[in-house]
């Protein structure tokens, strides 16, 4: 559900408080009366009336409630142009802007982005927002707030649930009436933006990720029903992201002239700490003034200024930036020993520095305040080097604005982990936002799992809600890596949050496994069991799979899950299938055989990974065995992929060099 911008928890006052004339002006014209009447007994009662010419929005919103209504109650509803409005019928169902909407007194174009209004008129009703003819599923085009209405009617009013891509996917429980009671309301979504970044599904049909996954056409069909889904979950706003001018201070672009502008290492070498991994961005030496008035020069004076850090480890151990930082812990705690202790192998300092870039951050802004007093600092990262809270008060106030980014010790990247690791993260949400930053999330832990059944929604959904509730903007996670028959509970989980964050996370669960009708409670156990086994085994991950466990899982995904580990989880999902059986509706039972198809997929992977057994090469004397391993796993792969239940892309992206040697493979 939307919010309503009567009432925002004073979250966001300055995004609403502007909207509240609007909101007077839309609700006082008319009082509400009677019920609205879709289908009564099996029987249309409703017309869906458009304007003359109905935006390719409204287009596709009239498409979108057509087509579930008859999912649900197994009737299509007329569709007629304004000027054919019939007198005839219980209930005229206006979508869109239209005139009978304007004399209303609801102007669409008077509404906020991304806001709809649904609004009874005696027994008619009014679904309508701003809305365009670009692409309704792009997710940086804010005039949807028409769509984003008749998804709000169909969850609430038909009970629609999207489990996950496709029409499998699509949970439309029977009803042979549809009638719903006056209703007023004027609603947007909750977080400014919200988005889970997608891999590449644009590849060609000799490359490997044809080869090993997605057939190309496949790919393209997978990507779009992966939109339409982010669409009815009313993820979006990546319009409103904020964005500014950036100029990167790259070490191969500028060490060569300006070595001094880059990190020091304790034996005084200036540039990449490790010289036999070059890679081109290196910390930056932040006292630098020399660097500080360039970065300053670069920008364009209007725009906010992106002070983007680097993705990686390393601090500059020169002493005026030693200076600017804070006391350091002594001891620091043993979760986040990466993030506290001297690298000396890279002769870098590590420790917590966050003090030291906002000061940096501080002096850039009086520097950029001299052209233009207004400048905003963008931190698109609060990340390796600055993800600590400052131990200072400090104060930066909303001409900052960063974005919280769990990295660096592994037991702090993924969900789930210890306890106190999961308490110590809150404190430092709130240490930042006790500076008056503004804050959005950017977590990387959806990275985790691969194909197994390794996931969890109980601490990473208490999270979202935790920094929702504590002053999260919005939301960038990455990635998405659609391994939807394995982890569909999170996944659900966080499309349902980014559309509502204040739903509870046990109420989302029930949704999601009420989709499989007779069988919700088997599929509940069976996903608590898969649930269970990553809690139970989290520092088992943690010490097995290293820091970059996502990339070592195509190499040892068979010591993170033993085939031991399976054989408990094959007959509850048996018994789910026989349970989905005695339904009439042959969907519960595809849904079943949805996951089914991940777990053997998961058992394939498995089988594969036991033969290269942590190596990139496989040894000479296993070699047959191994193309053996990959024909069926990829046979497999090719015989179900039209299901999308995984996403292939990024499941045979990570099976890629530099991960695995399938050099062996050629030619199969």
């Amino acid at each position: 559900m939307t919010r309503s911008i009567f009432h925002n928890g004073g979250r966001h006052p300055e995004r609403r408080l502007s909207t509240l004339v609007l909101v007077l002006a839309v609700f006082l014209p008319t009082a509400v009366r009677a019920q609205v009447n879709v289908v009564v007994d099996g029987e249309p009662r409703a017309v869906v009336i458009t304007a003359e010419a109905p935006t390719r929005t409204a287009a596709y919103a009239v498409e979108e409630l057509v087509t579930h209504v008859r999912l649900a109650a197994g009737v299509t509803l007329d569709v007629v142009p304004e000027s054919r409005t019939p007198t005839d019928v219980d209930t005229r169902i206006y979508v869109g802007e239209t005139e009978s909407a304007l004399r209303e007194g609801i102007d669409a174009e008077r509404l906020p982005r991304e806001t709809f209004v649904m609004r009874s008129v005696g027994s008619d009703l009014y679904i309508l927002g701003r809305e365009s003819d670009a692409d309704p599923l792009a997710l940086d085009n804010p005039d949807v707030g028409t769509l984003f209405g008749v998804y709000e009617f169909l969850e609430e009013f038909v009970g629609v649930r999207w489990l996950w891509p496709g029409e499998l996917g699509t949970h439309v429980p029977g009803a042979k009436t549809i009638v719903i009671p006056a209703v007023r309301r004027m609603e947007q979504p909750a977080l400014l933006f919200r988005w889970m970044r997608i891999p590449p599904h644009d590849f060609g049909e000799g490359s490997a990720r044809a080869r090993l996954g997605f057939s190309p056409d496949v790919a393209r069909d997978y990507d779009r029903a992966l939109r339409v889904l982010y669409r009815r979950h009313r993820l979006g706003g990546r319009d409103a992201h904020p964005r500014g001018d950036h100029k990167a201070i790259s070490w191969n672009k500028y060490g060569e002239e300006h070595p001094e502008w880059f990190v020091l290492t304790r034996d005084g070498r200036r540039g990449n700490p490790k010289p036999g991994r070059p890679h081109p961005y290196v910390s930056l030496c932040v006292t630098n003034e020399e660097l500080q008035d360039y970065i300053v020069e670069q920008w364009d004076g209007e725009r906010g200024l992106v002070v983007r850090p680097v993705d990686r480890p390393g601090r500059c151990t020169c002493a005026p930036c030693r200076a600017w930082d804070g006391p350091q812990p002594d001891p620091p705690p043993w979760f986040a020993r990466l993030m506290y202790e001297d690298d000396r192998d890279s002769q870098v300092f590590y420790g917590q520095t966050s003090d030291r870039y906002v000061r940096f951050w501080q002096v850039i802004r009086e520097k950029a305040a001299r052209r233009n007093p207004d400048v905003r600092i963008f931190v698109m990262s609060l990340y390796e080097n600055e993800f600590t809270a400052p131990v200072n008060d400090v104060h930066l106030g909303p001409s900052y604005y960063g974005e919280f980014v769990q990295w660096r010790d592994p037991h702090l990247r993924y969900f789930p982990m210890p306890t106190a690791a999961f308490e110590w993260m809150k404190e430092q949400w709130l240490g930042w936002k006790k500076t008056g930053m503004r804050m959005g999330y950017r977590p990387n832990y959806l990275l985790d799992g691969y194909v197994l059944p390794h996931f969890e929604t109980r601490q990473s959904g208490a999270f979202f809600k935790f920094a929702y509730e504590h002053g999260m903007e919005g939301t960038d996670f990455d990635m998405n890596t659609g391994q939807w028959a394995v982890h569909g509970p999170r996944l659900y989980m966080h499309l349902r949050l980014n559309g509502d964050p204040e739903l509870e996370i046990d109420a989302i669960r029930e949704e999601y496994f009420s989709g499989f009708g007779p069988a919700a409670e088997s599929v509940r156990r069976y996903f608590d069991y898969w649930e269970g086994y990553s809690v139970e085994n989290t520092l088992n991950f943690i010490q097995d799979l290293e820091v970059r466990r996502y990339a070592k899982y195509p190499l040892q995904a068979h010591d993170a899950f033993p085939p031991r580990v399976f054989e408990p989880a094959v007959p509850i999902l048996e018994q789910a299938l026989r349970e989905a059986g005695t339904s009439p509706r042959p969907e519960f039972a595809e849904r079943v055989r949805f996951l089914q198809v991940g777990l053997e997929h998961a058992l394939l992977t498995i089988a594969f990974t036991a033969v290269h057994d942590g190596r990139m090469e496989v040894p000479e004397d296993r070699v047959d065995e191994a193309r053996e391993a990959l024909r069926q796993l990829v046979r497999f792969r090719k015989d179900h992929q039209h299901r999308f239940f995984s996403d292939l892309a990024h499941v045979s992206g990570y099976m890629e060099a530099p991960h695995l040697d399938l050099s062996y493979f050629s030619g199969l």
